[in-house]
């Protein structure tokens, strides 16, 4: 189609079969223009009464036989079949009379093949849609020419279909820079009604032709599959082939019985970042369309019954509004509302016909019936003047799967950027939480090393144990006055050093560290030996008096004033021991109540980790059999799932059946109504056509009854002139025998005469047996017609009746 648009068809000169693909002609296209349809093709030495046909023609035809193609001037009749020509080999040559205005681009002869079609008409297309625009390819012609072998093929010789598929995926290779995203469905329309052939039968529903906010027509629900290679694209393929509705006929032994279209959807998009991970700017989506129509036919002429009847009463019905919708497109008189609804196919095909799209029309002919052939070509003329405006489009917003994919990409890989920082914020976290309980138990070890040491610090009655140590150095307490007050003890003074008896036997009795002097001279016992340091054991051993015992001596005498004052600081220093002695007896007891209270927290502390590692126990049993229960639940949730599924798919199926039922139901009803509606018309048309013939008979009864009144007189006539023959015969006798020369001249003149006469007879005789074979004839014929006429009404009766 103009200016991009491109259609064709295709000539078979054999008998029709599925396997046969015949030529083709290409009609439209931006580089063969609108030249008109003038085939080069000629018959190589025809036959002699061919010749003189040909020279006695007056119309072009176009002549379809031992894969010729030509234009050459017909005879009077519009269908000529001649027989006997050299290299005929028993084959018919058949004229069709054929406009003498027929827009085309290419015809493709029989010989040529698939591919060499494929290569000129659809390979151009097939790179435009990879670029970004919309492409559509589909074929059209009568049933039984070949359209499905041209667009699917077969093993040996590959159709249209998977020669495009190939090349698609060629083609996109040729774009380094981009990104591509292929989307493939297949669907059916059978009996004006959109199936899904991607989908298993027991699955299949009606689906429903939409439009969207932008004017674009889609199939709601269509099953879309990603592909990624020709194979995985071509198997989509074969299955939607099982599920398609093929049948037999009496002109094809596989027919198909409903329309197809095996969609591509491209969608692309510049490759700006190496990483992928930039998804912004727009997305260019294009569709490619291989559709592959059912063919036009006669319900007489394939002996289509019951079900078949419906399917190619509802073909014809599809490929007439096609028509029609062709035709408003190119008639500039009727531009206006355009009924793309009347029909589905139409309504699918909308954007490919006038609209957003290059598209390409393979029309294939076949000589077996002269009507549906030069349907076919009106209907490839009529196409060829139709024009389309393709554009690539592109799409900014999320409506494109390829955006989505890569939005989704993206999302995931931040989730996975957060998974991952959450993870290493979890290590650092556990790797500080070891280091905090490495800290704590050190701190727990140092702290249970300083209550140790602190225990050790408490003086109790089992740790007061004596230690004996060498002497280091002397140490004198008191002096020459304590060995004065022992002197004095000796002369009977014993009541003044009872405070150092006193003292000391307290002391003893109190468990403290008493210190005795041996009588020699200025010598320190080792038991009252003080430490190098003082220790917190020994905290109180400063204040304590030590009395040692020295042996008398004249030279240490002290008088009796400095004895007093002696005594007094000794009463001081007893009332201070006394008080450093309570101070000490109140510490013990706070030693042993805080060894106590330890005992006591350690015994709590120790129940408390008991009772964590109790607990932690309980929680793990308890967590091991949340998971367990978790895992059971899931299981069961999963059992009920596939129930619930079964159950939902059992109620689909249900839901489906009643809806095909009433559907089936529905459809039989109209079937009864349409067929009611076709038994009147076709009765009221008998009965025209009868009177029709009755009044054909009687005009030719009337002929007949003219033309024997017109015998009859020309036989009167000739009998008359007989007589007047014998008479003049006679009457020359007569002269003759007179013997005179004006007689004899008079004679031969009257043997003109009766030879004149006598032709005339022999013509009129001629003439009549014309008239009488003429009017046998068409009795004959009308008889036959009538005959035949009652037999098609008779198989139509028939056929409706069963259907009912």
């Amino acid at each position: 189609m103009d200016p991009e648009g491109q259609t064709a068809y295709t000539a078979n000169h054999t008998e029709p079969s599925c396997d046969q693909s015949g030529g083709a002609v290409l009609l439209g296209g931006p580089s063969l223009g609108t030249t008109p349809f003038t085939p080069t093709c000629h018959i190589t030495r025809p036959h002699r009464r061919v010749q003189d046909w040909l020279i006695k023609a007056a119309k072009p035809v176009l002549i379809l036989g031992d894969s010729n193609i030509s234009r050459i001037p017909p005879h009077n009749n519009p269908l000529i079949q001649l027989d006997g020509y050299p290299g005929a080999k028993h084959r018919v040559l058949t004229a069709i009379c054929v406009p003498p205005l027929l827009f085309t681009d290419r015809v493709f002869a029989e010989e040529e093949t698939t591919n060499q079609l494929y290569q000129v008409i659809a390979k151009p297309l097939v790179v435009s849609t990879v670029e970004g625009y919309n492409g559509t390819i589909f074929a059209y012609g009568q049933t039984s020419s070949g359209k499905t072998f041209t667009m699917m093929g077969s093993d040996r010789t590959p159709g249209v279909i998977p020669l495009a598929v190939e090349d698609v995926f060629h083609t996109i290779k040729n774009f380094p820079k981009k990104e591509f995203l292929l989307r493939v469905s297949y669907m059916e329309i059978y009996n004006e009604t959109v199936s899904d052939l991607l989908v298993d039968s027991w699955k299949r529903k009606p689906l429903e032709v939409r439009e969207t906010i932008d004017k674009n027509i889609y199939v709601s629900d269509l099953t879309e599959e990603v592909v990624t290679s020709p194979a995985q694209a071509l198997a989509w393929v074969r299955k939607g082939e099982e599920n398609r509705h093929y049948g037999k006929t009496k002109k094809n032994e596989r027919s198909s019985r409903s329309h197809t279209n095996f969609r591509m959807i491209l969608e692309s998009r510049e490759r700006t970042d190496p990483s992928g991970e930039n998804a912004d700017g727009a997305i260019i989506v294009s569709h490619l369309n291989l559709v592959d129509l059912a063919g036009s036919e006669r319900a007489s002429q394939t002996g289509a019954e019951g079900t078949h009847f419906k399917e190619g009463c509802n073909i014809n019905r599809s490929l007439f509004t096609l028509g029609q919708v062709m035709k408003k497109l190119t008639d500039e008189s009727q531009k206006g509302f355009i009924n793309y609804r009347d029909s589905k196919l139409t309504r699918i095909l909308q954007n490919s016909l006038g609209g957003n799209a290059k598209t390409v029309i393979i029309c294939t002919i076949t000589p077996v019936t002269l009507d549906e052939t030069l349907s076919t070509l009106q209907f490839a003329s009529t196409a060829k003047k139709m024009k389309n405006d393709p554009h690539v489009t592109e799409v900014s917003d999320d409506g494109a799967l390829l955006k989505r994919y890569r939005n989704e990409i993206v999302d995931l890989k931040r989730r996975l950027n957060e998974v991952s920082s959450v993870t290493q914020t979890t290590a650092m976290e556990k790797k500080v939480l070891s280091q905090l309980l490495q800290e704590k138990d050190q701190l727990q070890r140092e702290q249970e090393d300083r209550i140790r040491n602190l225990t050790k610090l408490m003086v109790t009655s089992s740790n007061l144990i004596p230690v004996r140590n060498l002497p280091k150095r002397r140490v004198t307490w008191g002096g020459k006055m304590v060995r004065v007050a022992r002197r004095s003890a000796c002369d009977g003074g014993s009541s003044d050093l009872s405070f150092a008896q006193s003292f000391t036997r307290k002391r003893k009795a109190d468990g403290s560290c008493l210190m005795e002097l041996d009588e020699d001279d200025e010598d320190f016992d080792s038991r009252w030996e003080t430490p190098d340091e003082p220790s917190d054991e020994m905290d109180m051993s400063r204040s304590s008096v030590t009395v040692r015992s020295f042996e008398d001596s004249p030279k240490d005498f002290v008088s009796r004033d400095r004895m007093c004052e002696l005594s007094g600081k000794v009463s001081n220093l007893e009332l201070q021991l006394e008080m450093e002695a309570q101070q000490k007896q109140e510490a013990a007891d706070k030693i042993q109540a805080t060894e106590q209270r330890a005992a006591e927290l350690e015994q709590k502390l120790e129940m408390a980790v008991q009772q964590k590692q109790e607990a932690v126990e309980k929680k793990t049993n308890e967590f091991a059999e949340t998971i367990q229960l978790c895992e059971t639940l899931a299981t069961e949730k999963d059992v009920v799932l596939a129930e619930r599924d079964y159950l939902k798919q059992e109620l689909g199926m249900f839901i489906e059946q009643i809806e095909c039922l009433e559907k089936e139901k529905a459809a039989l009803s109209q079937e009864k109504r349409e067929t009611d509606e076709f038994l009147s018309l076709e009765i009221k048309f008998m009965k025209e056509y009868e009177n029709e013939l009755q009044n054909e008979i009687t005009d030719l009864k009337k002929t007949i009854e003219g033309s024997e009144l017109q015998c009859r007189e020309l036989q009167n006539k000739l009998e008359k002139l007989t007589d007047e023959l014998k008479k003049k015969t006679e009457f020359a006798e007569d002269l003759q025998s007179m013997s005179g020369k004006d007689l004899v001249q008079e004679v031969v003149s009257l043997r003109r005469s009766l030879d004149d006469a006598e032709g005339l007879s022999r013509d009129a005789k001629k003439d009549w047996a014309v008239l009488r074979s003429q009017n046998m004839a068409v009795e004959e014929m009308n008889v036959s017609e009538i005959i035949t006429q009652h037999f098609e009404c008779r198989k139509i009766y028939l056929a409706v009746k069963k259907v009912v």
